[in-house]
């Protein structure tokens, strides 16, 4: 009876006011795996007493509601939430919702099946696309909500998982619980709307992108500060990102042995530091929370835990701020955070004595690397000896250069013209005078339905002369049976770059998609006039229709301060990428699709050069 007792006690929790979470910093949440609807209290007590934010990992619906195993997982997860309030009464736990994907279940409506040529496609292994498009799919959903999630008061809110801000079921699940429901989302990036109806939205691994140099970090991070700013109280915003170590082909998952998995989480877990910092220190820049795993390409349910973590910083003092050298910094009760997303390594000089959390060393001046962070905490220890390493990337040259950095080789031009470059020879940014001016200009190649293919490749080494640097690069596509082969030679000149393509198809192929492209940034591009041919069009600064200009063999941009010409011997196509969530105009050429024989070759030629105004 005692027993029974206690059971019905801890299992009555009562609905609270969600404008009282307020958790000190850092805010840590995990996605997906916290596992508190599997695991029993004490399996589990250690790491989610810990956690701040709860998303998904319990009760995770993709249109099979009325599977029999949600019952012993919600008794579960109703015990152990009551234990968790105890111990953690500032955490929030988030049911997670697929909208647009389910299983082969049978109770889902046939017509409900999104269909490619008649037939049901998947978009992650083990689930098909649901049309969304119908009314009756969202008040579904909407329904399952009201009735499963919100009815029960132990669950904060809920996740909905690959959906975008939108009229329907937004503003409407916003309006549960008398209109303070707690309602996330995961748009792949961070919207630019949906502030009224949401309390935040999961950037999954745009941090990444951000170190890629397909996504600003400026830009980035002004996204994030609103959604922090202006959504609905309480936050629920969440930055997660994963060690570069790591691909992103979820379609291989699956396919390793469970010994192969843990290995290589395991190697993950510790691979990359620096990523861990950036990523949260910028979050720490913000009031969202932060997450760090193996990534959809390894493990979304890692229990990693770090000593940042548990860094004693309290409340903040004020917003962040952007300090002259270039990096963000915002002060705390218990320290002060620095981040560099400035793409170069800086130097930063500080009016006191601060302890670096992370390595120990004590000082006013350190260096931090690009795209890294430090939490600097106040301390009494004498300073350090005086060893901060020099800074191995700097804005500007005084010759033409190359230098090797971890996977890239970066070549930059006095005149201000820089490029970062891979070792398979993708072009992840090019800069001019110190800003992104364009992100691409190597190919992505996906087999159906959209499966990328694997790319391994290796450079020679570079010849640089006094007027331009030449690098090579040979490699390969790879997806199950299916190869291509390809080499690559760049040529980088003051004001211009020349790449030169050819690929050979060493097997039969099938392509779902093989595309050459170049992204420009929204932000710097808005306003630009584009001409290709005989068609002129100013780029838009909201989005209006996908299709900008048609595809051309030369195009140009006029901005302000430069002329951008991009001449392809393969016709290039200009889109507004936002169409598919993403901040850029997409200038894209596609050499081939379906199927092509074995043994056919290809040559692309595109030359970019920048002209100052």
């Amino acid at each position: 009876m005692a027993m029974a007792l206690l059971v019905a006690a801890l299992a009555a929790v009562p609905l609270r006011d969600p404008l009282t979470v307020n958790p000190p910093f850092p805010r840590i949440g995990n996605c997906y795996g916290a596992g508190l609807g599997w695991r029993n209290w004490e399996q589990g007590q250690e790491y989610w007493s810990k956690l701040d934010l709860f998303v998904g990992g319990g009760y995770d619906l993709h249109y099979d509601w009325e599977h029999p195993r949600w019952p012993k997982a919600l008794a579960n997860l109703e015990h152990n939430i009551a234990r968790l309030r105890e111990v953690n009464p500032q955490a929030l736990v988030l049911p997670y919702v697929d909208v647009v994907e389910g299983p082969d279940n049978p109770n889902v409506p046939a017509h409900w099946w999104d269909l490619r040529n008649g037939e049901r496609w998947s978009g992650w292994p083990g689930y098909f696309r649901i049309n969304t498009a119908l009314p009756e799919v969202l008040q579904y959903n909407l329904d399952q909500v009201r009735g499963q999630v919100f009815a029960r008061d132990y669950f904060d809110g809920v996740f909905y998982d690959c959906w975008s801000p939108d009229q329907v079921l937004c503003p409407q699940t916003a309006a549960l619980r008398g209109g303070r429901a707690i309602v996330t989302l995961n748009a792949w990036n961070l919207p630019r709307d949906g502030f009224g109806d949401l309390n935040g939205c999961l950037a999954e691994d745009e941090l990444n992108r951000v170190v890629e140099g397909t996504v600003d970090f400026e830009e980035f991070l002004a996204r994030y500060l609103r959604w922090c700013s202006d959504s609905r109280r309480p936050v629920a915003t969440m930055l997660v990102c994963h060690p570069r170590s790591v691909g992103e082909d979820f379609w291989a998952v699956p396919k390793l042995s469970r010994e192969e998995r843990q290995a290589r989480i395991e190697a993950a877990r510790t691979a990359d530091p620096q990523m861990l910092r950036f990523g949260l220190c910028t979050t720490l820049l913000g009031d969202g929370y932060f997450g760090y795993d193996g990534g959809n390409g390894l493990s979304r349910d890692n229990w990693w835990w770090y000593p940042e973590f548990d860094a004693p910083l309290g409340y903040p003092s004020g917003p962040a701020s952007r300090r002259e050298d270039g990096t963000w910094q915002r002060q705390f009760d218990g320290g002060l955070v620095v981040v560099n997303g400035s793409g170069y390594d800086v130097v930063v000089t500080l009016p006191r004595r601060l302890k670096d959390f992370s390595t120990g060393r004590v000082g006013t001046r350190f260096t931090i690397p690009l795209f890294d962070g430090r939490i600097l905490v106040p301390t009494d220890e004498p300073e350090s000896p005086d060893n901060e390493p020099a800074p191995r990337l700097t804005r500007t040259v005084s010759q033409l250069a190359v230098t090797r950095l971890d996977d890239l080789q970066i070549i930059q031009t006095p005149a201000g013209l820089e490029l970062r470059v891979d070792s398979a020879g993708a072009i992840k940014a090019v800069r001019w005078q110190g800003q992104t001016l364009l992100t691409g200009g190597f190919p992505t190649l996906f087999a159906p339905p959209f499966k990328a293919f694997a790319v391994q490749g290796k450079a020679a080494e570079p010849r640089v002369s006094e007027g331009a640097a030449q690098l090579a690069f040979e490699g390969e596509y790879r997806h199950e049976n299916q190869l291509l082969r390809y080499q690559e030679s760049l040529r980088v000149e003051p004001r211009s770059f020349t790449i030169r393509y050819e690929a050979t198809a060493a097997s039969q192929l099938d392509l779902r998609m093989w595309r050459h492209y170049f992204g420009f940034p929204v932000a710097r591009y808005a306003g630009a006039e584009a001409c290709a041919g005989d068609q002129q069009r100013i780029l838009p600064a909201s989005l209006s229709d996908e299709r900008l200009l048609p595809a051309s063999n030369e195009l140009e941009l006029r901005l302000p301060e430069l002329t951008l010409t991009i001449h392809c011997s393969l016709p290039l196509g200009l889109m507004d990428h936002r169409e598919f969530g993403v901040a850029e105009y997409l200038l894209a050429g596609y050499p081939a699709g379906g199927a092509q024989p074995a043994g056919r070759q290809w040559s692309i030629t595109t030359t970019v050069a920048i002209t100052p105004r």
